[in-house]
């Protein structure tokens, strides 16, 4: 039973308690933290995965865009040789 009282009496014992519980106190804050950045990393990957499939579809719309000007100019550059040549043959 002395036991029990002793570490209430011992201000050795009682400033090993304090500190311990200090300690596990940050050891606790730490790991809350530690838990609240992984959150945060994997929101912010998430939100990166995002922005780069994005940028994809941006880059798909960029090579359909260039795919289609291609096409236009194919066929302004076609129409204007026939006008060209009705033109001609009209004269």
């Amino acid at each position: 039973m002395e036991s029990g009282s002793s570490s209430s009496h011992n201000p050795r014992a009682a400033r090993k308690t304090s500190e311990l519980e200090t300690l596990q106190k940050r050891l606790e804050e730490k790991e809350q933290r530690i838990q609240e950045l992984k959150t945060q990393i994997e929101s912010v990957k998430f939100q990166l995965e995002e922005l780069k499939n994005k940028k994809e579809v941006s880059q798909e719309k960029k090579e359909a865009f260039k795919i289609l000007s291609t096409q236009y100019n194919s066929l302004r550059d076609e129409y204007v040789a026939l006008t060209a040549e009705k033109t001609k043959d009209l004269k």
